[in-house]
């Protein structure tokens, strides 16, 4: 399953949307940014699976917590910015 992974500006941010998502049913993981994709790797981003993306970025965006960036994790583990 491809995975996606929002962006948060910081640490407090990317908890907040992961408790916003969790109260609406979608499991939401807290993680650090991929070196890859951040230069420096100190970003916290919140993944999701694709079947939950629109609703993520939907509810985050209602929620003033839209994300700054995403990304696409293959399945092989490469990191891919999805135009916005």
């Amino acid at each position: 399953m491809l995975q996606y992974l929002l962006m948060c500006r910081s640490l407090t941010y990317a908890q907040r949307a992961s408790r916003a998502l969790e109260r609406i049913g979608i499991t939401a993981i807290i993680t650090k940014a991929p070196k890859s994709v951040t230069g420096q790797g100190c970003n916290y981003c919140v993944k999701v699976s694709e079947r939950n993306l629109v609703k993520s970025l939907s509810t985050l965006k209602e929620a003033g917590l839209g994300p700054s960036r995403v990304f696409l994790v293959s399945h092989d583990g490469s990191v891919s910015e999805v135009p916005g």
